[in-house]
């Protein structure tokens, strides 16, 4: 089974309320949840804990975690392995949703960056308005050319 980090980001928005996602990342990430802030939408709280799994090379920890946290969801979203594989997004062919998955992207930067493609390099991406070296640092390892 791959998964996408929207695949990752829905499962936790589907299956933690805003209670056991904060409790789920002060039980396995307790650093992610030191960011939360009050008010703060599960959705973002799903985002953060995406990223900084990301950056640090946790993902297959996140996956465990959820696994072992909600064993039946897990099975049906990613199968029986423990530790599903990650799949970037092509960024040349990518519907509108799909690049929607990648961080810090909306409707408005997906709608961009269709509009600017084709591109050589996941780097081409600072030539959509929008995105800058911060936001592209964010995707770059999400995404493919």
């Amino acid at each position: 089974m791959t998964a996408s980090l929207g695949t990752i980001r829905q499962f936790l928005v589907a299956h933690f309320n805003d209670e056991e996602l904060d409790q789920l990342c002060f039980d396995y990430f307790y650093d992610v949840q030191q960011h939360f802030g009050t008010g703060m939408s599960a959705n973002r709280k799903a985002m953060l804990l995406i990223e900084h799994c990301h950056h640090r090379d946790l993902l297959p920890s996140l996956l465990v975690a959820l696994r072992k946290e909600r064993p039946e969801p897990y099975q049906r979203v990613f199968g029986g392995q423990l530790s599903p594989t990650i799949r970037q997004i092509d960024i040349n062919s990518a519907t509108a949703e799909e690049l929607q998955n990648l961080p810090n992207i909306g409707p408005d930067l997906a709608r961009a960056i269709i509009a600017v493609r084709p591109f050589d390099t996941v780097d081409d991406l600072t030539h959509v308005p929008g995105i800058g070296p911060k936001r592209l640092a964010a995707v770059r390892e999400w995404c493919s050319v």
